[in-house]
């Protein structure tokens, strides 16, 4: 049996942690653990250092998310964290458990559990979990449902680059197990709040070109988040305005979590590697789509990001 299957029939008590700022394939992987879990019988939260995005709130069993119920567990998961430091305040979690296990699709890493599987050649995290427990044949219409939502936000529903023909193949194991897919598509891409259209008409008007057209940067300051009562954490897919420009090859938002203090987010065409662009920051990711933090003023940042694109990746 896999290590890491086996660390699970192990433990009576298990803590799957996703990322700072959870995104669909974080939640997904995250929720079919437990889901996996509960079904052997087995005591299991589900959480991240921060709270989950008001977009995901659909997600069965939402209401779970970190509600944490144990000072200490026999297990501890990591989904989807590229970095051990993207597990914040759950630190202590990790540090207390017997035994520990990381999940991952990120590159430069090898894990930081007892046990890890890191692949940089899978297209999601939620890819990896279903080859972790396809051949337990315990996927269920709910846990295909939770990895089909990370495989289809981490590919742009089957858009990106990394929708390989494994991808196709995997989301096709999932709608014969019963994976709500419609429903998905409905939640995810054509159901939004009058909040988050009011933030995506202001952020395409702060919408500037640079670099003769190939670079488009998106810029949503505290004030713009604070007229659209939006918070941080529920910016996500704003990018993708940025790069469907035409004759764009980088699409950069940059998003004012506190006065000063930036969250940016990079996506590519192409070969165009925007790891190597955050990782100019201390970030990372994949070379189509990737992230870091910056301090400064607003236009401050906006040139240091411009000059990480020329110096690491060229005009």
């Amino acid at each position: 049996m896999n290590p890491i299957l086996e660390a699970i029939n192990r433990a009576n008590s298990v803590l799957i942690i996703g990322h700072v700022r959870p995104d669909g394939d974080c939640i997904g992987s995250a929720f079919a653990l437990r889901e996996y879990c509960l079904k052997l019988g087995k005591t299991a939260d589900v959480g991240s250092p921060t709270p989950l995005p008001d977009a995901y709130t659909f997600v069965r069993n939402s209401d779970q998310f970190n509600r944490i119920t144990r000072k200490n567990y026999d297990l501890f998961i990591a989904v989807d964290c590229g970095a051990r430091d993207r597990i914040g305040r759950m630190e202590g979690f990790f540090k207390s458990a017997k035994e520990t296990v990381w999940v991952d699709h990120h590159e430069g890493h090898n894990g930081f559990g007892k046990y890890n599987r890191v692949d940089a050649t899978a297209s999601s995290t939620c890819e990896i979990v279903f080859d972790l427990l396809d051949p337990t044949g315990k996927i269920d219409p709910v846990i295909a449902t939770y990895l089909y939502l990370g495989l289809s936000t981490d590919t742009g529903h089957f858009m990106h680059n990394n929708t390989t023909p494994k991808v196709l193949y995997t989301a096709y194991k999932l709608a014969s197990y019963g994976a709500e897919c419609h429903e998905l598509a409905v939640r995810l891409y054509r159901t939004r709040t009058m909040e988050k259209t009011a933030l995506i008409a202001k952020s395409i008007e702060t919408l500037r070109l640079y670099m003769d057209g190939k670079v488009a940067i998106i810029a949503m300051t505290r004030d713009i988040l604070d007229e659209c009562h939006i918070d941080a954490n529920d910016t996500e897919g704003i990018i993708d305005y940025a790069i469907a420009v035409e004759g764009v090859e980088i699409g950069v938002s940059i998003c004012e979590e506190k006065p000063n203090e930036f969250k940016i987010s990079f996506r590519s065409r192409g070969k165009r590697d925007v790891n190597e662009v955050a990782r100019f920051f201390g970030g990372g990711g994949h070379v189509n789509a990737a992230g870091c933090r910056a301090s400064g003023n607003k236009e401050d940042v906006i040139d240091r990001i411009l000059r990480a694109i020329r110096c690491t990746i060229g005009e």
